[in-house]
């Protein structure tokens, strides 16, 4: 029996250049490419649904492995997947910049913890917004679609087309502006709030200088946070799927995908 290392070629690539694009998702997306993953776990997963796709994908191109152009090809189809995974850390991190708004604006920000994931201090009130946005995305499969939208992608953007995925790269980065205003819209009501209690704290030491404005100010300003935490729970899931699904049609539009 003869095997042709042609044969072998073309086999390897049907394999590992799927690989390269699902490995570059779940290396940079939430839950799975955070910390508390270690990263051998990281490629079983990539394996395991590499050994499930791969037959599945058209095989349209055959590529010389032991060469430059399988480098670039190999890097193309890593961004591709970073790209992707890279989405939903931008819809977590607008939890985490409105929580650490309204924490700075109620005095809670002195309460801060080493986030495990990106091993940074974050304060608490942010850090409960992500365990919130973590258990909302398991619960919706957010995972499973991710991974149901990468694979999809082979069909819309085959690896023989990959460079168009570069065309709109601009639109990425304009979206990855739309943090800051997803997470100034998700707390405008809480700093409009906290405003006015200042301005009345402000005009009660005003009328009353006697008064110590950090031994009554503090604990008021403190309970009135709390009651706006508590009432901007209510609205937390809403903004959470319009996050999600911001992501997902920005994913479909990079990938070239009806969503």
């Amino acid at each position: 029996m003869v095997i042709e290392f042609s044969a072998i070629n073309e086999w390897l690539s049907s394999y590992i250049l799927p690989f390269c694009r699902i490995a570059g998702m779940l290396m940079s997306m939430v839950i799975i490419g955070t910390r508390s993953v270690s990263p051998r776990t990281r490629m079983f997963l990539a394996l395991s649904i590499t050994v499930v796709a791969a037959p599945m994908i058209p095989a349209s191109y055959t590529i010389e492995l032991f060469s430059f152009a399988a480098v670039i090809e190999i890097a193309i189809q890593t961004l591709i997947g970073v790209a992707i995974g890279y989405l939903t850390r931008v819809v977590f991190e607008t939890f985490i910049i409105a929580g650490q708004v309204i924490a700075m604006q109620t005095g809670l920000g002195f309460a801060s913890l080493v986030d495990q994931n990106t091993g940074v201090s974050v304060p608490t009130l942010g850090q409960m917004f992500v365990m919130m946005a973590t258990l909302i995305f398991l619960a919706l499969d957010g995972h499973l679609k991710l991974i149901e939208i990468i694979i999809m992608s082979f069909e819309s953007l085959p690896i023989t087309e990959s460079e168009y995925f570069f065309v709109n790269l601009d639109r990425l980065i304009d979206w990855t502006g739309l943090m800051f205003t997803a997470a100034f819209m998700m707390v405008l009501s809480a700093i409009v709030a906290l405003l006015v209690m200042n301005l009345s704290l402000g005009v009660m030491t005003r009328s009353a200088p006697q008064l110590n404005i950090f031994a009554v100010g503090f604990p008021i300003m403190t309970v009135v946070g709390m009651t706006i935490i508590w009432f901007l729970l209510k609205s937390f899931l809403p903004h959470f799927i319009a996050q999600i699904e911001s992501g997902q049609s920005m994913a479909c539009e990079l990938l070239f995908m009806e969503c």
